[in-house]
């Protein structure tokens, strides 16, 4: 047992216990497969090994059951599902879901190591259980870090059980697919790695961080100002510099080259852009931050911290990797980047909580330590249950937009689908049928929608006469979706019907 009195030395690597036990040091020539043996049959990491084996169970049973019944939105998974089969079947990766190259749209080369994992799971499903695991990964070094510097079983099984809860990750989790997933895996390990003084590790996670988006710098540049002032000043400058190297190359060059223009999500950028908003803090301050607490941006910050109590509050030094983050989804004018709800905000759960570890590991006694576990455990559970997943959750699984009745039916018509052949489909149910070259959502290309650089909203696109099937609701609920339908209707006859559903195949005269 620790000592109560006893101020541990958390960051500057002294008096620190082993990673795994009291009796094994971490520096031991151990071959990793005993260590994990002998981690996995110790009994005080049984709570934590439970915890991670319910997180992940559940929210693969979750994800599975909400693609299965197609929940909706389906929107994004179909894009990185398609863009996932074009670049394992070595195809450009231009994805006709959204009409944009998969790169283009976000610089996520990252996905380009997941293609062989997708070749042997080539289903949508396969990067639905990923991002669960890659969601769940963090747990893993929030719990090691915690046992060495805090010595204490109980609050790092705590701290991971927080983690865990987070609904920042739980709503993410159930959020289609992101490869955010891969932003939260690496923070975790490259903090671990920070703090471990492992360099080759860090500079590892650094660059695949940086291979998951284009704005994955502002999430490195603090977390190298740390490194730079703690740690290592020439391998902390050195990894801003990079970090600021590769934004501009993604941003300035590799998006432009593949769009032709600049990224489309550029007019996210309130006041006219960073220059407007730079001048408007200055010259204009009261509407500035009038606008800062608007749109329930003031809301968004009190959820983020109530995630874990407040308790990084009392030394929230690791906690401010998030901060530009944090203040990119404050400014943002696009409100759902000030929502807990999506993925833009997953990537702070393993940074909070890990900045919670730091401020409860600065604390002087045992009593200190034990009450702001408790403070912050008992605000992630408060918040699973008000914003999670949870089974004691207020939230559930959206019910899907298909009703179960109809889902043998139609995933029968889907079957039918020739491969690869041209389709334009209802969009809940494109997600289920993109391993296709080309696959729309109806009513694109017919009449463009969320399409392209957005600016050809209502156009016939070029690619409609291609379209070889369509599958739709038999009765379309959208005035403008039977508008369209009635147009081209005489172009195509109906293969097969069932479950309210409509297959149609392009008439060989048309």
């Amino acid at each position: 047992m620790t000592d109560g009195s006893r101020n541990v030395q958390y960051f500057d690597g002294k008096d620190l216990p082993p990673l795994i036990d009291a009796e094994e040091s971490f520096d031991e020539p151990l071959n990793w497969s005993v260590r994990i043996w002998h981690f996995v049959n110790d009994k005080k990491n049984l709570g934590f090994i439970l915890l991670v084996v319910l997180y992940v169970a559940w929210f693969i049973h979750l994800s599975l059951l909400q693609y299965y019944t197609y929940g909706d939105p389906p929107f994004d998974l179909a894009i990185f599902d398609q863009g996932m089969w074009l670049i394992s079947h070595f195809h450009i990766p231009f994805v006709t879901v959204m009409g944009r190259n998969l790169f283009g749209d976000h610089t996520s080369f990252v996905l380009l190591l997941v293609a062989p994992f997708y070749r042997l799971f080539p289903e949508p499903q396969g990067i639905l259980v990923l991002q669960t695991l890659l969601l769940a990964a963090p747990a893993i070094p929030i719990y090691l870090l915690a046992r060495k510097s805090i010595k204490s079983t109980w609050i790092a099984t705590a701290l991971v059980a927080t983690y865990l809860l987070s609904p920042l990750i739980q709503q993410g989790n159930l959020d289609q697919f992101h490869p955010e997933a891969f932003q939260v895996c690496f923070i975790a390990v490259a903090i671990f790695a920070a703090i471990e003084r492992k360099s080759v590790l860090l500079i590892v996670m650094v660059v695949l961080a940086l291979m998951v988006k284009e704005d994955a710098a502002l999430l490195i540049i603090p977390l190298a100002v740390w490194v730079t002032l703690r740690r290592d000043r020439r391998l902390g400058l050195s990894i801003i510099a990079g970090s600021v190297l590769w934004a501009m190359v993604a941003n300035l060059l590799i998006i432009p080259s593949l769009l032709g223009t600049s990224s489309i999500y550029s007019g996210r950028i309130p006041f006219g852009g960073v220059s407007g908003t730079i001048s408007t803090l200055f010259h204009h301050p009261g509407q500035f931050f009038s606008y800062l607490g608007s749109q329930g941006r003031l809301f968004y910050l009190w959820q983020l911290g109530s995630t874990v109590g407040f308790a990084l509050l009392f030394s929230p030094e690791i906690a401010l990797i998030g901060s530009l983050v944090v203040a990119e989804n404050m400014i943002s004018n696009d409100g759902y980047m000030h929502q807990i709800l999506y993925q833009y905000s997953i990537v702070l759960a393993p940074i909070l909580v890990l900045g919670t570890l730091y401020a409860i590991s600065k604390q002087t006694h045992l009593w200190r330590r034990n009450a702001l576990t408790i403070i912050a455990l008992t605000g992630a559970l408060t918040s699973c249950a008000l914003w999670g997943y949870a089974p004691f959750s207020a939230n559930s699984v959206n019910p899907g937009t298909v009703s179960t009745s109809s889902i043998k039916a139609l995933n029968g018509l889907e079957d039918r689908l020739p491969p690869n052949a041209v389709v334009a489909a209802w969009y809940p149910l494109v997600a289920h049928i993109d391993q296709r070259t080309q696959v729309y959502v109806w009513p694109t290309p017919f009449s463009a929608s969320n399409w392209g650089l957005l600016n050809d909203t209502g156009v016939r696109l070029r690619v409609a006469s291609q379209v070889q099937y369509l599958l739709l609701p038999t009765q379309l609920s959208s005035p403008n979706d039977a508008a369209v339908f009635k147009q081209i209707s005489g172009g195509y006859r109906l293969v097969q019907s069932g479950g309210g559903f409509g297959l149609y195949e392009k008439k060989s005269s048309s």
